[in-house]
């Protein structure tokens, strides 16, 4: 409670958020959880309206239940203020430069020529505020030979490559990733670029422009696999669970007892196989001199964890997990959603999940901030510590309080279907 004392990092920093989905949503999430005023424009229209207000919950009988409830939205703009503008009508667009004439940051992820089309590209907001910041988030960048290509995150995610490296090994195919890895990965990056921009901004007094990649992030994420290719002209291999460049085995996922239900083993030495060997009542199998040396077991992986997973199918993932970390196995169980938000004692300990309240559901937990602080504030909810807001819940106090209408001009901009 010390800390809500304090003033958050970014407090004072106004940033208009025109994203849409992930990417975009998730960075400005980070720049709301570090005291920025994040306002989040929307519009009615369901052909304009973010895809994740449509992804919520049904009333009985399935008819669909209010935009305003679904969780990944929720989740993903908490402690943002929400208004509607319909940026396809030329007053909407005068609105908004209003709006970009007090602000620091401009976010947007919409398709790449966008913006330009409305007559709103940086070119023409550096003119109304020169000191303006704008990130523009893209599946390629708004340079080179796909510069007009529309994406989403699992497609940029494939020309990076780390599809392809994710998976087990071939003949199987690609795996590729369940969720969208990409999209939350770009919204941490283009959170790093608009602090770095602010702090030149700082020193300088200059604006900036931040041309970011989700193409070009995925290659930064692709570990070594690049510099391999460069080194050796090998292609990328996919490697499943195991470690491809030591003789750590048995080094995967094994099933536990139960549905759907594993737990991650990882042994590094023979001193860790042979605690794993006494833990399972040192059968013949494993004491057999073909499984003596982590170079053998390396050889036989396949044989290995065959006859591993016969042992561990059996047990239960945590109770096994704790054996084995007693015996200083690195082990731990493959936690799923509702492990991670009812069970994990560590995530508890750190309040990773918090109560925010919002306007419509009422108080509802939300993933924090990942991270914790001495003395700097930082908090998921923000300043306003609120969760995210209603379908333009805040068009009052921006169009009043912030641009200065009056009730009148307000009624007005609502009866012509502007706000």
């Amino acid at each position: 409670m010390e800390q809500r004392n304090r003033p958050f990092p970014l407090e004072g920093i106004r940033v208009i958020d025109l994203t849409k989905i992930v990417a975009g949503p998730n960075a400005t999430r980070m720049l709301a959880s570090m005291g920025a005023e994040v306002i989040r424009v929307e519009w009615h229209d369901q052909r304009a309206l973010d895809l994740l207000r449509m992804l919520r919950p049904s009333v009985p009988g399935g008819a669909p239940d209010s935009v305003n409830r679904s969780g990944l939205f929720n989740n993903l703009n908490a402690g943002k203020y929400g208004i509607t503008l319909n940026m396809s009508l030329p007053q909407g667009r005068d609105l908004f430069k209003r709006l970009i004439a007090k602000a620091a940051v401009l976010c947007e992820n919409y398709s790449p020529d966008q913006m330009e089309k409305w007559g709103l590209g940086y070119s023409e907001l550096k003119q109304i505020n020169p000191g303006l910041i704008y990130l523009q988030i893209t599946g390629m960048g708004k340079s080179g030979t796909y510069n007009a290509y529309r994406s989403v995150g699992p497609t940029a995610q494939a020309l990076s490559g780390l599809t392809h490296m994710s998976g087990l090994p071939e003949p199987m195919p690609p795996a590729g990733w369940g969720y969208s890895y990409l999209d939350h990965s770009t919204g941490y990056f283009g959170a790093i670029l608009v602090l770095a921009a602010l702090m030149n901004r700082r020193r300088t007094g200059q604006g900036c422009y931040i041309d970011l990649s989700q193409t070009e992030t995925g290659l930064m994420l692709s570990g070594t696999a690049i510099l391999q290719a460069q080194a050796t002209s090998k292609p990328t291999e996919r490697y499943g669970n195991r470690m491809p460049f030591t003789d750590w085995a048995p080094h995967g996922a094994f099933r536990c007892r139960g549905n759907d239900e594993w737990i991650a083993i990882s042994v590094q030495n023979d001193e860790q196989w042979a605690q794993l060997v006494e833990l399972m009542g040192s059968p013949a199998w494993a004491r057999s001199s073909r499984f003596a040396r982590a170079a053998d077991r390396k050889a036989q992986e396949d044989e290995l964890e065959r006859l591993l997973s016969e042992f561990t199918k059996v047990h239960d993932r945590y109770e096994l997990m704790e054996q084995l970390q007693r015996r200083g196995i690195p082990a731990a169980a493959v936690q799923n959603a509702a492990d991670r938000c009812e069970r994990d004692p560590q995530l508890k300990s750190r309040g990773y999940f918090t109560p925010l309240p919002q306007s419509e559901i009422g108080t509802w937990p939300v993933e924090e901030f990942p991270a914790k602080t001495e003395s700097t504030p930082l908090s998921v909810g923000g300043p306003p510590g609120r969760a995210a807001p209603l379908l333009g819940e805040d068009n009052d106090y921006v169009y009043r309080e912030i641009l200065g209408l009056t009730p009148q001009e307000i009624a007005a901009l609502r009866e012509d279907w502007v706000i």
